[in-house]
């Protein structure tokens, strides 16, 4: 393997989808995953992986996408609750609600 990538995570998002679409444009010209992952300095599973993603689903799969939960995903306390509980921090002291700080 190269050092041409290193860690391909330390690399923005737009670099990665760059380096996903260059490894795909390699593969679908003949070169074999092995090739294009030491080409580019990427793991063979990787280059295996977006091959794949391409194949089904296109351009469109190998475009970044935002990391992690979504904006309210798996809170505990629905938006009701989490008013109410806004509100008596707002309208009480910690340490009257029983809270210590």
């Amino acid at each position: 393997m190269t050092d041409l990538v290193g860690d391909a995570r330390q690399l923005s998002p737009e670099a990665q989808e760059a380096l996903r679409m260059r490894a795909v444009a390699a593969l679908r010209a003949g070169r074999d995953r092995r090739e294009v992952a030491e080409l580019l300095g990427v793991g063979v599973e990787s280059a295996g992986d977006w091959w794949a993603a391409w194949q089904a689903g296109g351009r469109e799969a190998l475009l970044s996408r935002t990391r992690g939960r979504r904006v309210g995903e798996h809170q505990v306390l629905d938006p009701d609750r989490q008013q109410c509980v806004r509100q008596a921090l707002i309208d009480h002291r910690p340490e009257d609600l029983g809270l210590g700080g």
